[in-house]
């Protein structure tokens, strides 16, 4: 080889080590982007923005993220939830154009061994751990969360602000509002939340951009009125709610100040507050009959609350609605809400009540606050009504193939609300054996996302895998068994499917 051919060879080499080096920065740099936080949702008037352009968003409630049987009430106990699940509901809030999520137990929870404050005074740092997880995953899933600060203590009298009123000794819900000690008990916790350091992304709370907003409370005013309190009690609240968010503001000038007190309607006084930047309510036409008087859950209603809070020149959004059949008969009724929800610019964003997720090991979480009475199932307080499972399971009161095409109700509406086409159905994650019991029981954990699942065996001494279950599992056929199992020697896998058709990755072979 001539001295020219070397240095040639040479150069094509140094420029091969250069191309390379360039792509690894170059990917070194996307990923340094991909993980650190964005910019803080803001208000511009009436409207959410998000790097100067309108924000607007539709999505679930995930109560359980940083403590599962809480509130609604789970005989099974509290307990925190793992990895795979909060893992496994993001990416379904993924699947199903999810920008934001709301959770209840990610700020709130008093009163437990595992809970937050488990004692007055004394915070439990192990209690923040799957918030701390939760919103790493959101951070890296591109989501925003809203952060619940009093929520549904199933085991508190009167919710989870009676827990501050049983520490301080008072007997009446309406103290919460007015006595210094409680409210001083609340900032504690408030403040201990805020100032909680992430060791996942090194980042206190009250400065991670993740957070879309600090919600004060989840419609505590309705004590006020479902006691009988009069205007005066409710301007209680009212000055309550200010009270709150001067106080989250003075440590926390960047996250928005969510007002879920729930009495604007009743006291429109409460929409010229000064600190909250939005106001909100809860729709379920299911509850209407319990909350009294002549109101009817519609879709007009939407737009009437929606221009109320608008005109008082805070940003209005939807914090929690019902989905199913007990709240809208038909999907045609529920997708004439959608509508109005994404057709109205005054609404800046939706969070349906409420997402489950699967388990670590097979199948979906338990039903929570679940019932096998068919009558309450139908009228009380369960989520034999309210759960969602993707891509649809049967419940007491809905059918697999209602919630599953309620699914995708919802799912196209987040797309909608984003402003964005909508899009295929993402690839669900490669399923995981958990168990082959002997006999040919087979177990695996779901992905999210599919809704058929393929089941191959390879016999014992056998080249080539067979098809025993062409698309024909769901998760609610998890474990499944195989009718023609032989003793000893074969070996499964599973294959999911979206509903596109379009297939995972084959589970490892077990």
């Amino acid at each position: 080889m001539t001295k020219r051919g070397t240095i040639r060879i040479q150069l094509r080499l140094v420029a091969k080590i250069l191309l390379m080096l360039v792509a690894a920065l170059v990917a070194t740099q996307a990923r340094a982007q991909s993980e650190q936080p964005d910019n803080f949702v803001q208000r511009s008037g009436t409207k959410l923005t998000l790097d100067g352009a309108t924000f607007r968003y539709g999505g679930p409630n995930i109560e359980w993220l940083g403590l599962e049987g809480y509130g609604p009430h789970d005989p099974m106990g509290p307990r925190y939830p793992t990895r795979f699940e909060i893992d496994d509901a993001f990416a379904t809030s993924a699947e199903m154009g999810a920008r934001v999520v709301r959770a209840q137990t990610m700020g709130d929870t008093v009163g437990c061994a595992l809970c937050i404050e488990p004692e007055e005074g004394k915070f439990n740092e192990s209690a923040f751990q799957a918030t701390d997880y939760a919103l790493l995953t959101a951070r890296h899933r591109g989501m925003k969360v809203i952060i619940t600060l009093i929520g549904d203590c199933a085991t508190c009298n009167a919710g989870g602000l009676g827990q501050y009123l049983a520490w301080e000794k008072k007997r009446n819900p309406q103290d919460f509002f007015t006595d210094p000690a409680v409210i001083a008990a609340f900032q504690n916790h408030v403040d201990a939340v805020l100032n909680h350091l992430n060791p996942l992304t090194g980042v206190r709370y009250k400065d991670d951009p993740t957070i879309l907003a600090w919600e004060n409370c989840n419609m505590c005013g309705l004590i006020a009125l479902l006691t009988g309190g009069g205007p005066a009690a409710l301007a209680q609240v009212s000055t309550w709610t200010d009270t709150i968010g001067q106080h989250i503001k003075q440590q926390d000038p960047h996250h928005l100040y969510l007002d879920t007190s729930g009495i604007f309607r009743a006291y429109p006084n409460a929409l010229d507050n000064k600190t909250p930047d939005l106001i909100t309510f809860e729709y379920y036409p299911h509850w209407d009959a319990l909350l009294g008087g002549n109101e009817h859950t519609t879709a007009a209603t939407f737009t009437r609350d929606a221009a109320a809070v608008t005109a008082h020149g805070k940003a209005y959004i939807v914090n929690e609605f019902g989905w199913d059949r007990t709240d809208w008969n038909s999907p045609s009724d529920l997708q004439a809400v959608l509508d109005t929800l994404a057709k109205d610019p005054n609404v800046s964003g939706d969070d349906f009540w409420a997402l489950q997720a699967h388990l670590d090991n097979f199948g979906f979480q338990l039903i929570p606050a679940d019932t096998s009475n068919p009558a309450y199932a139908e009228r009380g307080e369960t989520g034999e009504w309210w759960a969602l499972y993707y891509p649809g399971i049967k419940t007491l009161v809905n059918s697999a193939e209602d919630m599953a095409a309620r699914t995708q109700q919802l799912r196209a509406h987040a797309y909608t609300m984003a402003g964005v086409p909508i899009p295929k159905h993402l690839t669900p994650p490669q399923p995981e054996i958990t168990a082959v019991v002997l006999g040919g029981l087979i177990a695996w954990r779901g992905s999210a996302g599919a809704v058929r699942y393929s089941i191959e065996r390879l016999d014992s001494g056998a080249k080539d895998w067979k098809i025993i279950c062409d698309r024909c599992a769901t998760d609610a056929d998890d474990p499944w068994p195989d009718p023609h199992a032989s003793l000893f020697g074969a070996h499964y896998r599973v294959t999911a499917y979206n509903a596109d058709g379009a297939p995972s990755v084959p589970s490892n072979p077990r």
